[in-house]
């Protein structure tokens, strides 16, 4: 077997594709890119020259003659065991494509892919293995071009929103207060970004809901939208999630919720997933992904239970959500919309409106819980109704003292088995509820006043000793920790450094 010409700076191609045309427009594409081609339309062919020349890299089909793709990509590691290996075909199921990510393929697309993402992949695999030539190293971190009309306009992008208007059309958090307003130009800002975005804030708010609409109006609109909660994040299951981004010829969204529930098993995890490694290789730059967490995370790295590393690589994009009650002019709004869910989901019957008195018992309340404990107290007094078109004072009153007791016991009610509140035509998760059980708890509960107006309640007790708090200013762009005091480490690292601080 020969090896590449010494000082040869292109990386060997090999394609097996038994379909001309697809073999063809293969071929031009790498050679395009720089690299060196071998076509070949049969297996025992393009193993006759695997056996005489080294490659770097191979594109394999699965439906073949004589034997198919998985069969010949064993026959090819036994006379070159560090080929990297991609497959594009139009025979993939979900089974087969979870099955070959586990085998060490780098690459899964179904047929006919995305040139420029499979471009991109093949530029990164290669550029892992350290063979590939500097054009291909720079192409390989372009970013997904965004998808265009024939009139040559990106219709989620348009044109800079102005100041006193949304930035986007909300599809699933629904809002129109200032609070929301703001927020809104804040997520349009970051829509295409590929970095890891984290939304943090209040335990119960509405991270599914808002990811969800940032995925409608970013250049990966047209993939997959896959959820993962943090009782899912394992390995086998997040492979399941994820594999739909494989059959997909555009890239898609993942929305990982409770982050700040990971063990260091899931912490391990999420930076293999970030980086691409292990049997994550072949979903690198397959999806965005859009991360969830209650602002309990950066208290978690304060104490030394969450990677700090891995805490300011997930951080350094972040976005942080508005509580409900800083958007009190839409609680109603969203209040009807998740009746209207409640009834699409098959609770016929089930009541459409509230009375005047009683939208205006759900705009005085402050909502501790977010968004899951108005989702949680509407759903439960919709399901205790007697009747009529209309919930009324009584019946979300009843409701809401049933949901602060799985707040004050810190026992989380079932999770609700109805879909989160936007199109009907939004596709559900592959392994998850179509909405995640947001805890209810909150630190603001136990410092909450009710007014006479509404049902008390129930207070959390004290710790024994609570050590002071201290008061921080809340940055919009990272999570906040109540036990981080920028004067207190100013002071430690100077004296570290065995300075004084100018009077």
């Amino acid at each position: 077997m020969s090896n590449p010409a010494p000082g040869s700076s292109k990386a060997h191609v090999l394609v097996v594709e038994d379909s001309s045309v697809f073999r063809e427009m293969q071929g031009l594409l790498l050679r395009q890119a720089g690299y060196e081609v071998s076509l070949h339309e049969t297996p025992q062919a393009a193993l006759t020259a695997a056996g005489k020349q080294v490659f770097d890299l191979v594109v394999i089909d699965y439906e073949l003659p004589e034997m198919n793709g998985q069969q010949f990509m064993h026959a090819l590691r036994k006379l070159q065991p560090d080929i990297a290996v991609v497959f594009v075909s139009g025979a993939l199921t979900l089974e087969l494509a979870i099955q070959l990510s586990s085998q060490g393929v780098a690459g899964i697309f179904n047929k006919p892919a995305n040139p420029k993402i499979l471009l991109e992949k093949i530029n990164e695999t290669l550029a892992r293995n350290a063979v590939r030539d500097t054009a291909a190293r720079m192409g390989s971190n372009a970013p997904i071009a965004p998808r265009r009309t024939p009139g040559g306009a990106d219709p989620a992008a348009g044109s800079e929103p102005t100041a006193d208007r949304l930035a986007y059309a909300p599809r699933f958090l629904l809002g129109q207060s200032d609070t929301f307003r703001e927020f809104s130009h804040r997520l349009w800002k970051v829509r295409d970004f590929r970095a890891a975005l984290l939304l943090h804030g209040e335990a119960g708010s509405a991270f599914e809901a808002i990811a969800r609409d940032l995925a409608e109006i970013s250049i990966f609109r047209d993939g997959p939208v896959m959820l993962c909660r943090a009782a899912d994040f394992e390995t086998r299951a997040l492979i399941q999630v994820l594999a739909p981004s494989l059959l997909s010829h555009d890239a898609g969204t993942l929305i990982v919720t409770g982050v700040e529930q990971f063990n260091p098993a899931q912490q391990k995890t999420l930076e293999n997933l970030m980086t691409g490694r292990d049997v994550f290789l072949p979903f690198a730059r397959r999806f965005r992904i859009v991360l969830a967490a209650t602002n309990e995370l950066s208290d978690r790295v304060d104490d030394g239970t969450f990677n700090e590393t891995l805490y300011y690589k997930i951080s350094a994009l972040s976005l942080l959500v508005p509580n409900l009650r800083d958007m009190r002019p839409d609680i109603v709004t969203n209040g009807l919309r998740i009746l209207a869910g409640n009834v699409e989901s098959g609770q016929a019957g089930a009541p459409i409106t509230f009375t005047a008195d009683a939208a205006a018992w759900i705009e005085a309340q402050d909502w501790p819980g977010n968004f899951d404990q108005l989702s949680r107290t509407l759903l439960t007094a919709a399901k205790r109704h007697a009747g009529g078109d209309a919930l009324t004072v009584a019946a979300l009153e009843s409701a809401w003292r049933e949901v602060g007791r799985s707040v004050s016991q810190r026992q989380p009610a079932a999770p609700l088995n109805v879909p989160l509140p936007g199109p009907a035509s939004a596709e559900p998760a592959p392994t998850a509820e179509a909405r995640p059980p947001f805890p209810v708890t909150s630190a603001l509960a136990s410092e909450s006043k009710p007014s006479s107006a509404r049902p008390p309640v129930v207070e959390k007790p004290a710790p024994a000793a609570a050590k002071p708090k201290i008061q921080t200013a809340h940055s919009l762009f990272r999570p906040a920790s109540e036990s981080f005091s920028f004067t207190t480490r100013l002071a430690e690292s100077l004296a570290a450094a065995e300075l004084k601080p100018a009077r």
